[in-house]
């Protein structure tokens, strides 16, 4: 067996995308996973990404490829982090592929003087942490659970939801990426929402987003296969008071739940609702093949979680964002 660099433009990124995707989807109740065209494409267009630098590695036996791994190296915020996703198809496992990729993730973290090692790991649920096979193997390395969050998951089509807006709100929705009109506001309330969205105990710092930033990052989903809908609410006054996103992958059968945010002076009117009602209205009405929406919540979001059982999402799995000091690891 062999560890080396992927190539995502040459042919052996077939297999290792399958392997990869195999490895992330096995055991789990209808998961998602970001697909073939939209993986290679972040990894192939890596080098103009001003915020993420993402590299990738194949375990191989000959020709065969028994899993993947991915290396992101935020460049920003977060710098001090290298964030790994690491899965080895299912009759691959076993062989020792997982523990090399392993190994090949902390050697890179090293070289570009990482502190910290992050990965998410999802757990079905009815099982803990150390009773499932890629918790095991975390813990085993030094990793701790510093945030757990449940994915939960609603089959569409689904029955609608009735959200009306108070007087004096409007709702702006559209498809693909911002335009440059709300892209400042846009921004601006995403760097709330980093400062306001739970953290657990992970070592991590909100990242600051600027127009020119919101900008260029949808249009590199957009070029990657994502679809992207957006729905912006604002307030009586004409300014931004909160927004929602659903990210559709390239399969066009699953989509996901983004950020849902709205400014702490407008709470407490189920504004949350509102958007995601609309949201979702527009994603039936543009994807009509999406079959499985996932939404990730923390488990102290009671606001959030009642909102996600109004409109009949179930939990699934818990998603478990595991650390450990590089310094540490072993």
């Amino acid at each position: 067996m062999q560890v080396r660099v992927l190539d995502p433009h040459a042919p052996e990124a077939g297999p290792w995308y399958a392997a990869f995707h195999d490895g992330c989807v096995a055991g789990r109740d209808q998961p998602t996973v970001a697909g073939a065209e939209s993986t290679l494409t972040s990894l192939r267009t890596a080098a103009g990404n001003a915020n993420v630098d993402r590299r990738a590695f194949g375990a191989w036996d000959g020709d065969r490829c028994l899993g993947g791994l991915i290396v992101n190296l935020p460049r920003t915020a977060n710098a001090h982090t290298a964030e790994l996703e690491l899965a080895v198809a299912p009759e691959h496992r076993r062989r020792g592929a997982g523990a090399a990729l392993y190994e090949t993730a902390v050697a890179v973290a090293r070289a570009h003087d990482r502190r910290v090692l992050s990965a998410e790991l999802d757990v079905p649920l009815g099982l803990t942490l150390d009773g499932h096979p890629g918790g095991r193997f975390a813990l085993a390395r030094g990793f701790e659970s510093k945030l757990a969050e449940r994915r939960y998951l609603l089959g569409l089509p689904a029955a609608p939801v009735r959200a009306d807006a108070p007087a004096g709100f409007r709702l702006e929705t559209w498809t693909g990426p911002v335009r440059p009109g709300p892209a400042a506001g846009f921004a601006a309330m995403r760097t709330l929402m980093e400062r306001d969205v739970p953290i657990g105990d992970r070592d991590h710092e909100p990242a600051v987003f600027t127009e020119a930033q919101v900008l260029s990052g949808d249009d590199r989903l957009d070029a990657a296969g994502w679809g992207i809908v957006t729905t912006l609410l604002y307030a009586p006054d004409g300014t931004p008071a909160g927004y929602t996103r659903i990210f559709v992958n390239s399969d066009r059968r699953h989509a996901q739940q983004d950020d849902t945010f709205v400014l702490r002076a407008h709470r407490g009117h189920r504004l949350g609702a509102v958007l995601k009602a609309a949201n979702l209205v527009q994603l039936t009405a543009h994807f009509p093949g999406v079959r499985h929406l996932h939404s990730w919540t923390a488990d102290g979001n009671d606001a959030m979680i009642a909102t996600n059982r109004r409109f009949g999402f179930r939990p699934v799995e818990t998603m478990h964002v595991m650390e450990a000091r590089v310094d540490n690891l072993h």
